[in-house]
């Protein structure tokens, strides 16, 4: 049994380095086989999975006719992933960006490239993890784990985050590894040390030893010597972890309609600012207007 979460419902279908990239591919409008072969770099076995696992979640369609080498598209369903693409392309503009040359995906229908910031929908204020509480939703409770991945995440441990020059992008080391992401939530509801992370997440202890070793060397988590003999630390997320949760919002938010459902949520969120129910709104920060996939042009290629 795992704990009913709409955040690792979302990861259990988009939570994967090659998925994360694909789909961003489709938004950038590359629809054919060949292209998406091609442009990502990927093998065709793994193409087919990610994209089979994509029309069996209702967030891809084939176009009508298309062979093997035909044409995919997003359904309504996975354009509604685009807040979640959205906000991400601004935390790698602004922490995932350390020569300054990375530039935004879109261009906004306002004729500016999309930088974005999320707020609150209720009070307009940005939405920043210390000012959001939690409690538990009318959906809270257990439910048996997901079934095993028909694929398998091979770069996701901290040994990927040793490599040097052509490493992964902190965002896909992060967003693209579903175990990384337990963990997050973990700290974003406040787990700090390692028994505390370890029942939240479920997860093996070497397992999460790993993953918050990689988090150190991410520069994405801290640690704080509590006890001695045995040595015990207090694990705590660095300000660039702090500035992913406008992302975990997104991603909520996708799985509380798409997965449980209106009066089935996992998890109710508050903006402690205006004290209502937080839904987070990715604005341009330009025209101020609300960020829509219909609303955007691609800048450049995802891969470029």
């Amino acid at each position: 049994m795992s704990r009913r979460s709409s955040v690792l419902a979302t990861f259990d279908i988009i939570g994967d380095h090659w998925m994360l990239m694909l789909i961003e591919a489709l938004f950038a409008g590359v629809h054919g086989w060949s292209d998406l072969t091609e442009g990502l770099g990927v093998s065709p076995s793994t193409l087919s999975k990610r994209l089979g696992q994509l029309i069996e979640a209702g967030c891809v369609e084939k176009s009508p006719g298309g062979g093997r080498g035909g044409g995919y598209q997003l359904t309504a369903k996975g354009i509604g992933l685009f807040p979640i693409f959205a906000a991400g392309d601004e935390w790698r503009l602004v922490w995932d960006n350390p020569d300054h040359t990375r530039q935004p995906l879109w261009i906004h229908k306002c004729g500016q490239p999309l930088r974005s910031r999320s707020v609150c929908g209720n009070c307009d204020e940005d939405v920043v993890l210390s000012n959001v509480s939690y409690i538990p939703g009318p959906g809270e409770g257990f439910e048996p784990a997901a079934p095993a991945r028909r694929f398998r995440n091979s770069r996701a441990g901290a040994e990927i985050a040793q490599e040097g020059e052509g490493r992964q992008s902190l965002f896909l080391q992060v967003m693209g590894d579903r175990r990384a992401a337990q963990v997050l939530a973990a700290f974003f509801l406040g787990c700090r040390r390692f028994d505390e992370i370890e029942a939240h997440t479920g997860l093996h202890p070497a397992i999460l030893s790993d993953r918050l070793r990689k988090f150190q060397l991410l520069g994405l988590a801290y640690t704080q010597l509590y006890q001695e003999r045995p040595d015990r630390y207090r694990y705590s997320p660095s300000a660039s972890a702090r500035a992913i949760f406008p992302v975990t919002a997104q991603l909520m938010h996708w799985g509380d309609r798409y997965i449980y459902g209106s009066g089935r949520e996992p998890l109710i969120l508050t903006h402690r600012t205006c004290g209502r129910r937080l839904q987070s709104v990715v604005r341009c920060r330009h025209c101020s207007q609300p960020v829509q996939y219909a609303d955007v042009t691609p800048a450049r290629m995802p891969w470029s």
